[in-house]
């Protein structure tokens, strides 16, 4: 058979010049070349010499179908196949040129590199490279048979560093069948004892496929791809030119893409990843490159790489915090880290390797032992996915560890720009959903205390250094600010013993120490909770000695619970003394606290029945101040005002705890007291209903003295006489309730 094909190889050899010279003769004799029909000119291709037909084998055919139709969910994705194909087809040309396995070379002055080009009317797209090309047998082997990768055999036999070869599926060039109807390969091997002829394959991808000899074949292999009606988009220019620079901006080899005919380079930038270091102006140049700006430097960079338990290299950016995200404007976020294998993307979004609230990094991990799905778009082993997600996410944070240690004044700028993401991070931190960070997130917190200056933070672990001598608990408070924290009911015990409390500003803090069950040996205690171990034993407050306070019987503190409970009916449910307050009479609690309660209300704004209203709260009163224990005094001899002023100091402490939906509910008591005090100033008794004493009538008042006149000038007009001014003097008239 094979002496058989040689043969009519031979006579085709020896009948095209014949042909030719015939074709030549006729279009002599009507005076010029261009007379010769189009199918006898000679193409930059010249036509082949013979043609082999071959069948794919019956499983081959239900691949090439599958590979085709269900393989690949992205079209654009047989241009990175390609490209990656190509680079391994310079590589191997490379390595075996360097080793001397290759001492003769076709074309030997042709440079190593990948050539794109397209035509729109034509409906072509083309890709050619100088590499390591096919001989006859080769191309037979490699693309007659599905999943057989020519770069997985060289690998196999230890021909080059697995780090620089991409493709080892053998199924990518089979993705031109999802956007070709035809696809016809040009290839000249490049080692010249394997000899110089050139070969084109051609298929439409329906079960055959042809192999004919062909001359005039530069080195290493052009691939033309005729494009179906529904892919003609990438014969446009702009479409690869952008699909390219996503996929394969980092191949080792120069890619370039014609322009009007002329090559222009679309790969310019380096894989400074792959590099063991690199200087401040290649991270400036590569972060920008990232970040798609012509302006900004990072704030951190850390470049990683290591061989366990999985082969990273990668490079990471922490941009300005003046430029972090907002939050209110992110619903979904992209991640900003991409990821790939030996320097091609696999995916632009590393969504299954990065969380979402690392979003704002950018950077790079490439992953050669990433074990990838056949189409290259996903990984297939989840346990290996999340240990390498394990491995670059820790990293991530004890590189964050290690700055804050170095320049705390610098870490601090870093963390208030984007507190908000790592903080969301230790509410994300669940099982199956990149956990086990909580602890590493926990030490890069850092808040405001009661006992340091306003705008400087600290640290858990500095907090606890600084915690009394016993201290068990960390104590915090969820405020708007510092200057309502220190004013607050909540905070004047710990104020008055100088105990420190942390003082957390955001929406976020409260459900974050919740998420959590403490930090090392130490529980989270929010001052504003009902939570009755405060530790109070560990020290004694100063004794206040200004004034003598009445201390309450038991027999008036029963009498005044059981009174403010029949005023306040559902809204407490209990009623209870305190020793926690200092100088205020009352505070409310609840099973959830006042903060969290307010969030959650406002979370469910809008819904008639959030739940909340029914949560009854503790009130909790302090036995010595004046407010209460006058309070319990006028119980039995004036219960109208004891009433009105039980519902406004529940009210008071609702609003010193932030949970009173709607002050505007007040403004008709807050008249009232106020009417009660204007009447008290004037001697009425209010219990009564009547003065206790006429109301005094005020002095009368000396008439002023008349202004002497004044003579008008000229052109004046005179002015008028003053009236008398007791005429104008008002009166005190006697005040009644509801005047």
């Amino acid at each position: 058979m094979r002496h058989a094909l040689r043969a009519r190889r031979c006579i085709a050899s020896r009948e095209l010049p014949q042909l030719w010279e015939r074709a030549r003769c006729r279009s002599s004799l009507a005076g010029s070349l261009q007379s010769v029909p189009a199918s006898l000119r000679v193409p930059r291709w010249s036509r082949p010499f013979s043609t082999e037909t071959h069948e794919f084998k019956a499983e081959t055919k239900k691949l090439l179908d599958i590979v085709a139709k269900s393989l690949y969910t992205d079209k654009e994705v047989f241009i990175r196949e390609l490209i990656s194909n190509a680079s391994d087809a310079c590589e191997k040309l490379r390595f075996l040129q360097g080793t001397q396995q290759i001492k003769d070379v076709n074309d030997a002055d042709a440079p190593l590199q990948v050539t794109l080009s397209v035509s729109e009317s034509d409906r072509k797209f083309v890709i050619e490279d100088s590499g390591i090309g096919m001989t006859h047998d080769e191309l037979i082997e490699h693309l007659g048979t599905i999943a057989k990768s020519g770069s997985l055999d060289f690998l196999q036999r230890g021909e080059s560093d697995a780090s620089k070869i991409i493709g080892q599926f053998g199924v990518g060039f089979y993705s031109t069948f999802v956007v070709a109807d035809k696809v016809e390969v040009y290839t000249k091997t490049a080692d010249k004892e394997k000899g110089e002829q050139g070969y084109l394959w051609t298929s439409d991808g329906s079960g055959s496929f042809t192999v004919s000899e062909v001359d005039d074949v530069p080195r290493g292999t052009r691939i033309e791809l005729t494009l179906k009606d529904d892919a003609t988009e990438f014969a446009k220019l702009a479409t690869v030119k952008k699909s390219a620079q996503k996929f394969s901006s980092f191949i080792d080899f120069p890619i370039n893409i014609k322009e009007d005919g002329d090559p222009k380079p679309i790969n310019k930038q380096e894989a400074l990843w792959m590099k063991s270091s690199a200087t401040e102006e290649q991270h400036l140049e590569f972060f920008r490159f990232l970040s798609g700006n012509s302006y900004g430097k990072p704030y951190y960079t850390l470049m990683y790489q290591t061989d366990a338990p999985l082969s990273i290299k990668s490079c990471f950016y922490v941009p300005d915090p003046d430029n972090a995200p907002s939050r209110v404007f992110t619903k979904d976020p992209e991640i900003g880290i991409s990821l790939h294998s030996r320097r091609v993307m696999v995916k632009k979004h590393a969504d299954g390797v990065i969380p979402k609230w690392l979003h704002w990094m950018k950077g790079i991990v490439d992953c050669e032992d990433m074990p990838m799905n056949i189409s290259r778009e996903n990984m297939q082993d989840t346990r290996l996915m999340e240990k390498l997600s394990m491995a670059v996410v820790r990293r991530i944070l004890r590189f964050l560890q290690q700055e804050a240690k170095k320049d705390a004044e610098k870490y601090n700028k870093f963390f208030k720009g984007y507190a908000y993401f790592l903080k969301a991070g230790i509410i994300e931190d669940k099982e199956g959903n990149f956990s086990r960070h909580k602890d590493d997130l926990l030490k890069l917190l850092r808040f405001e205390c009661s006992n340091k200056p306003k705008g400087e933070l600290v640290s858990l672990e500095e907090y606890m250094s600084m915690a009394k001598e016993g201290q068990q608990n960390i104590y915090y408070f969820c405020c708007p600010d510092r200057q309502t924290a220190l004013s607050s009911p909540y905070m004047e015990q710990f104020v008055q013993r100088q105990r420190n409390v942390l003082l957390m500003y955001e929406d976020i803090d409260e459900f974050v120490v919740n998420a959590i069950e403490g930090f090392k040996d130490s529980k989270f205690v929010s001052v504003d909770s009902a939570d009755k171990n405060f530790e109070l034993d560990l020290d004694k407050p100063e004794e206040d000695d200004k004034e003598d306070r009445r201390e309450l019987t038991q027999q008036e503190k029963d009498d005044l619970q059981k009174f403010i409970r029949d005023v306040l009916k559902e809204k407490v449910q209990e009623v209870k003394f305190s020793d926690r307050l200092v100088s205020s009479p009352a505070l409310v609690t609840s099973i959830i606290t006042p903060h969290m309660r307010k969030m959650m209300k406002s979370l469910m704004a809008g819904k008639e029945n959030d739940g909340l209203g029914n949560i009854p709260m503790t009130l909790e009163l302090s036995p010595k101040h004046h407010i209460v224990t006058t309070l319990a005094t006028i119980l039995a001899s004036n219960e109208p005002v004891a009433r009105i002023a039980v519902e406004q100091l529940y009210d008071n402490a609702c609003i010193a705890a932030g949970t009173l939906d709607d002050p505007r509910v007040l403004m008709s008591r807050l008249n009232k007291v106020l009417e009660m005090f204007i009447y008290q100033g004037a001697g009425f008794d209010y219990a009564k209903g009547e003065y206790r004493q006429q109301p005094p009538t005020p002095p009368p008042q000396s008439p002023e003295p008349e202004p002497e006149a004044v003579k008008p000038q000229a052109g004046e007009a005179r002015p008028e006489s003053n009236k008398d001014a007791s005429s104008s003097a008002s009166k005190f008239e006697e005040i009644k309730p509801g005047s």
